[in-house]
């Protein structure tokens, strides 16, 4: 049985990804902001004795410490580090703001960050940290093709080379640690006409994170493992 952490986790992906480990048998922290709303998270943890729910926010990073000293302090070790949690904000050309550019990159990049350096000191040694990205955050792919999320596609960009600058130090620790692009997924952001269910990206996830070992520390890969151009 692995121990899995997820943040992002009352919707989507993260709440998915949550739902399809405890089913397989895995010890899952599911964390989200506010739990107290978090209605299908506390479903999912009642029905399964090896779910437990617990409150981080990625931008208070006293909220990181505190879970990462729980675990610490239980003799835990996580085995999947699934960093998550994001926002997206849509406006275009001419109406960008401050307020929303910022916000965005506090928690797609500096949240993440945050994430990284926070529970590192309890992943487990082969342990392995998936960072959820996109393909929106690749030059070649992407261009100038973000439209109006032009602010969740640079914070992706940003990531990239967040994962990319932290793997060596976490690889010296044993801990693999990728940039892993969904693909395009049904959910509040990717709208009904994407190519994947949420099940079928996360069944997707679990398989090539299974498949994944030290060599591909640092890597931008999709769903499937293939790579993806910066």
């Amino acid at each position: 049985m692995a121990t899995i952490l997820v943040t992002g986790a009352s919707r989507g992906i993260g709440l998915e990804l949550a739902c399809q480990h405890a089913e397989a048998g895995d010890s899952v922290i599911a964390t989200c902001r506010d739990p107290d709303t978090a209605n299908a998270l506390n479903h999912l943890s009642q029905s399964f004795d090896n779910v437990e729910v617990e409150a981080l926010d990625v931008v208070d990073p006293l909220t990181i410490l505190s879970l990462a000293s729980l675990i610490s302090k239980r003799g835990d070790k996580l085995d999947i580090l699934y960093s998550n949690a994001g926002m997206a904000v849509a406006e275009a050309f001419g109406e960008w703001t401050a307020d929303a550019f910022s916000a965005t990159l506090e928690t797609n990049v500096v949240g993440c960050a945050m994430i990284l350096q926070g529970f590192a000191k309890v992943m487990a040694e082969g342990g392995k940290i998936v960072n959820v990205s996109s393909k929106m955050g690749s030059f070649e792919f992407m261009g100038n093709l973000a439209g109006e999320l032009t602010s969740y596609a640079v914070s992706k960009s940003a990531l990239n080379m967040l994962v990319r600058q932290s793997a060596p130090s976490l690889k010296s620790q044993g801990v693999l640690s990728v940039a892993m692009s969904p693909g395009w997924v049904k959910t509040d952001m990717g709208g009904q006409e994407a190519d994947l269910t949420v099940a079928e990206s996360v069944e997707a996830i679990r398989k090539t994170v299974s498949e994944l070992s030290l060599e591909d520390a640092g890597k931008f890969i999709d769903y499937t493992g293939e790579e993806i151009p910066w």
